[in-house]
């Protein structure tokens, strides 16, 4: 009896699974497992790295558009509206006729140069051959770029008719691009002769404006037309992106007539004005654009 349970039981090892033979057998292939793992877990995450790193320059583009689209759109529904349209039939006019009318801005979009901003309607924009120029049809800034070159997108100018009455002359906000300076001279301002300058460097503070850092410095100028008793100051702002220096040029001049002559309007208040379309400003990467010689093509990446 024994001797068959003894039978029995070597017989019933034979047979029976290797049961520890194959947790070694496992626990031999989970380093490699752990290795694929980590390998598949590493490729996902890089890839989750590369789309993240390139979504934010599209995420920015398609919001600057939409932000274009959706004023432009509140515009034409503000001037078709019943409420603008009982308005203008009930000859409502003067300032409040003005200030809902300012309520509602316009939209300036260069998609070749990736810049837009807002302005209030009641204000003019300049562009194309006049882009550069003042209501007064003189040019509007001067140029402060420490280098040749540059181009001339569109002048915002301020109407003498909103300060009737005033020592108000004018004020603007002329946008230039120059792409073929450096990012370290896009940080300096210099005025040259042809702008009335005499070619020196000014000083320049760092400033945040909406969010955007900008260059900035501040300059009195003689009024560009030569008329005599006008007092202009400039100021402008430099920023590099896409490969080129933007410049945002202000200019607001003030009468210098007698005491009592006229009311005084404040330097200060005008500029203000002028830094709130500033702060609309947003710039986007120019994608689908190449430097093409001496201009721009649209080239598709």
């Amino acid at each position: 009896m024994a001797s068959n349970q003894t039978k029995k039981t070597t017989g019933s090892k034979e047979t029976d699974p290797l049961l520890f033979h194959d947790v070694e057998a496992s626990s031999e292939e989970i380093p490699s497992r752990a290795r694929t793992i980590a390998i598949w877990i590493g490729l996902f995450v890089c890839a989750i790295l590369v789309s993240q790193f390139g979504r934010p320059s599209r995420a920015r583009e398609a919001e600057f558009l939409h932000s274009a689209a959706k004023v432009e759109a509140l515009g034409k529904s503000a001037q078709g509206s019943p409420a603008a349209a009982l308005a203008h039939d009930n000859n409502v006019a003067g300032v409040h006729g003005l200030e809902a009318k300012e309520a509602t801005p316009a939209v300036y979009v260069s998609k070749k140069y990736g810049v837009a901003w807002q302005y209030p309607r009641t204000y003019v924009l300049r562009k194309g051959v006049n882009g550069n120029l003042n209501l007064a049809g003189q040019p509007a800034a001067a140029s402060a770029f420490a280098g040749s070159g540059g181009v001339t997108l569109a002048t915002v100018n301020i109407p003498g008719r909103l300060y009737p009455g005033t020592d108000f002359k004018g004020g603007s906000l002329t946008v230039r691009v120059n792409s073929q300076i450096s990012e370290e001279a896009c940080g300096q301002f210099r005025i040259s002769d042809a702008d009335g300058g005499e070619g020196e460097s000014f000083p320049t503070t760092q400033v945040t404006v909406g969010t955007i850092d900008f260059a900035e410095t501040g300059v009195d100028v003689d009024d560009a037309s030569g008329a005599p008793g006008v007092a202009t100051q400039e100021r402008f702002y430099h920023v590099y992106d896409n490969d080129a220096c933007y410049e945002f040029a202000m200019s607001v001049s003030m009468a210098e007539a007698a005491k009592g002559a006229h009311v005084g309007v404040d330097r200060d208040e005008i500029f203000e004005r002028l830094i709130e379309i500033l702060t609309s400003v947003t710039i986007v990467p120019r994608n689908g654009y190449v430097v093409a010689g001496a201009g721009e093509k649209q080239i598709p990446r």
